[in-house]
């Protein structure tokens, strides 16, 4: 074949994508782009410690503020939605989590309870008929708090001691995976004519895709349909996990819609809390409910990356 035939069937073919134009020429829809008809929109209090209690919600002033619909705290909804689950554990690993009524590994509560645990933890959700009054009124929130000590070092939080973030969580170890031959590996170190040893410190990434995370939750009075639209990385594993582990309905009962995500890099395949709760809030209010982050939002509360220390030995022969 000469370098000006064009090669047959579908090897070596290359295949247009089919979004770029819409992404070249500003046309493409993200969640952000999603607001239909009747939409109310929500805001998030978050929390600006890393380990505190919860003493008191004071949420009066924020509940009487103009255009606002509903305020929520975690005690509203302990009986309505389950706790999150965990999305992510490797096989082989003995995982100790927070516990979930189902029997899974646990993550959380949908909004805090007793406790925040990271500084940006979801603790108030505020909706109103704008955004910008959503926003206002969640400024008006007064959360009293108590702090308790933090652990920052992940080598000092399994130590003898240390602070417990999660009652269920031994020594703040929550996940611990083996592989090899231990005892066959030690000896071949020992044995070994050279061994070299490194401590390594992989830094800590927060990644930043072009559209931060985004949900507009949608109800169906008629025919108790969900409809998520969402910057979702794995739609079908949080089409499940709602469903069936957080709403506690139907898998049938929820559709999930993932349009452009404007870039996930891992974080965005993670279950998070604005999802139950636009959808838990559109059932509530009987209209869509939208929530879009901010950047400085997308630094506190999204998935971080690595941030792993690491022993590395390598043992062998001259």
């Amino acid at each position: 074949m000469t370098t000006t035939e064009q090669p047959k069937g579908a090897f070596g073919v290359p295949i247009p994508p089919r979004e770029d134009t819409g992404l070249i020429n500003g046309t493409a829809q993200f969640t952000a782009d999603y607001t239909p008809t009747g939409t109310v929109y929500m805001e998030l209090l978050r929390s600006e410690y890393g380990h505190a209690r919860i003493v008191d919600i004071d949420v009066s002033e924020a509940a009487a503020m103009p255009g606002v619909l509903k305020v929520i705290t975690g005690a509203d909804i302990a009986d309505k939605l389950l706790p999150l689950p965990c999305i992510w554990i490797p096989g082989g690993v003995e995982s100790h989590f927070p516990p979930h009524p189902y029997g899974v590994p646990g993550a959380g509560f949908v909004l805090a309870q007793e406790r925040v645990r990271y500084i940006g933890e979801s603790v108030v959700a505020v909706v109103a008929e704008t955004k910008y009054q959503a926003a206002d009124a969640v400024k008006k929130v007064r959360v009293t708090y108590e702090q308790l000590p933090v652990v920052t070092d992940p080598r000092l939080a399994i130590e003898d001691g240390a602070v417990q973030l999660h009652d269920a969580v031994a020594k703040n170890l929550n996940a611990y995976w083996t592989c090899g031959d231990k005892d066959g590996t030690d000896k071949a170190i020992a044995e070994a004519e050279v061994v070299v040893e490194m401590d390594l410190v992989n830094q800590r990434t927060i990644n930043n895709p072009n559209e931060p995370r985004a949900a507009v939750g949608e109800y169906n009075a008629a025919t108790g349909d969900y409809t998520l639209h969402a910057s979702s990385q794995s739609p079908h594993n949080h089409r499940f996990l709602l469903a069936a582990l957080v709403l506690g309905i139907p898998f049938n009962k929820l559709r999930l819609v993932a349009t452009n995500i404007g870039g996930s890099f891992g974080t965005k395949g993670y279950l998070y809390p604005d999802m139950p709760l636009v959808l838990f809030l559109a059932k509530e209010l009987g209209r869509p409910v939208k929530w879009v982050d901010t950047r400085n939002g997308l630094m506190r509360s999204t998935v971080q990356g690595r941030d792993h220390t690491q022993k590395a030995v390598i043992a062998g022969t001259r």
